[in-house]
């Protein structure tokens, strides 16, 4: 079954990479190269080079920073298959990950299937030992709680690949896609998944493909040279703020969606993110904590 990938780029030139492995794949129908106004003179050639191949687009978003979440809201917006993938500019992939997802998501509906395991390619990157959050979601009758939970590094050249995921379109679509609030790198794949879940869509995990280490600061070479947990902890915070007043729903609304049912959504955090608790959130801390 084919399958249209989304892949938002700036300023990284190992997209090229990238692509070349999906090009030798033949469940890959099209590549949609969302780019967020590059700069860089050996990404810019990369991505006219790649412009040229039948199955290939590269689409120019230019705008200040780079916002993940609105280029793959584009691309989504572009797509015509009916299922669909979403990479990174650095991953390498391979037929056994896209045909594992792709199982999961064509024999169940409503699902979102991400990749399990992400192999750096430098044993000794940064971003294995970086300190991580995952989430626990417990669903009750009327009320949810989201648990932010902190994940000590494991010994291992492996992490998991929330951000790289498979679905049918009309799946992203219910849930109005990416939500674009977020700054700089990190959380807007965990967003997903948190609100695909409380809003009744499944969530697997199969797969594994390997990262292209990098340096931390191209991580957000374009906001500020922030460390990448800073920007991360950030966004787990207007993540929980959003869900703390009601808002399910991403950015990509095509049209009017009927209100879900009402939730109360209970918000807890562990001491390592009071830091940076909003007004907003803490409100709601304490009447839910």
């Amino acid at each position: 079954m084919p399958v249209e990938v989304i892949i938002p780029v700036k300023d990284r030139s190992e997209v090229d990479q990238c692509v070349r492995s999906l090009l030798s794949l033949k469940q890959v129908s099209r590549i949609w190269l969302c780019d967020g106004g590059s700069l860089q003179s050996d990404c810019i050639s990369t991505l006219q080079k790649l412009d040229q191949y039948e199955h290939i687009h590269w689409l120019q978003f230019p705008r200040p920073g780079f916002n993940k979440s609105y280029l793959i809201n584009q691309g989504i917006l572009q797509t015509t298959s009916e299922y669909l993938l979403v990479s990174d500019a650095d991953i390498f992939w391979n037929a056994g990950a896209i045909n594992a997802l792709l199982q999961e998501v064509s024999t169940q509906n409503e699902t979102i299937c991400s990749i399990n395991e992400v192999q750096e390619s430098n044993p000794a990157s940064v971003s294995l030992r970086r300190e991580r959050y995952t989430y626990q979601i417990t669903l009750g009758a009327g009320a949810a709680k989201v648990e932010i939970l902190p994940v000590s590094p494991a010994n291992t050249q492996l992490r998991p690949g929330c951000g790289l995921i498979c679905a049918r379109k009309t799946t992203l679509l219910k849930l109005g896609g990416y939500q674009e609030c977020f700054h700089g790198w990190g959380w807007e794949d965990q967003d997903l998944l948190i609100r695909a879940r409380l809003l009744g869509v499944q969530i697997q995990v199969v797969g594994r493909v390997i990262h292209i280490s990098h340096r931390d600061e191209q991580r957000n070479q374009h906001f500020h040279h922030l460390p990448p947990s800073e920007t991360r902890n950030r966004n787990i915070m207007i993540c929980l703020n959003q869900l703390a007043n009601g808002k399910l729903l991403g950015d990509l609304l095509l049209e009017e969606v009927p209100q879900t049912q009402h939730r109360i959504i209970q918000i807890q955090i562990p001491k390592s993110l009071n830091n940076h608790i909003g007004q907003e959130l803490q409100i709601q801390s304490e009447k839910f904590l």
